[in-house]
This record gives structure tokens, sequence and C-alpha cells, in this order.
């Protein structure tokens, strides 16, 4: 049976679904001429490019792969 996981934010209630595309996207990959609002449009134009999927196949197996 495949697993469905999300990803919650307890104070504000946002749920995020990972059968959704969802990415984790590490700064360390930000050019150091993007800074304040330019940052958060950079992520979101170049996120499929740098980014790492997050969705049910990938988290089940970092976190619950049956050995």
């Amino acid at each position: 049976m495949a697993k469905q996981l999300f990803i919650v934010h307890p104070d504000t209630g946002i749920i995020f679904d990972l059968s959704d595309e969802i990415f984790l996207f590490d700064g360390a990959r930000l050019p150091s001429s993007e800074d304040g609002a330019d940052v958060l449009e950079y992520i979101a134009k170049h996120v499929k490019s740098f980014g790492y999927r997050l969705d049910n196949f990938n988290m089940t197996n970092l976190f619950f792969e049956e050995k």
C-alpha cells in the first residue's frame, strides 16, 4: 500500500499534500547578486531546475524504507 504524506505547519494550519508538486530549494544555490524580494522571485523561477522534488515516493524511501 502506497503512503500518502503531508507536510503540516501547525501554527498556520497550512498543509502541503506531497502528491502536489512541492520542492525543497537550497539557499546556497542563490547567486550573491540576489537580495530582498528578488530572492523569492529567483527561487520561484528556478525551483524546478535547482530544487529537490518532495513527493510521496521520495519521502517514503527517505523516511520509511522497509529493509
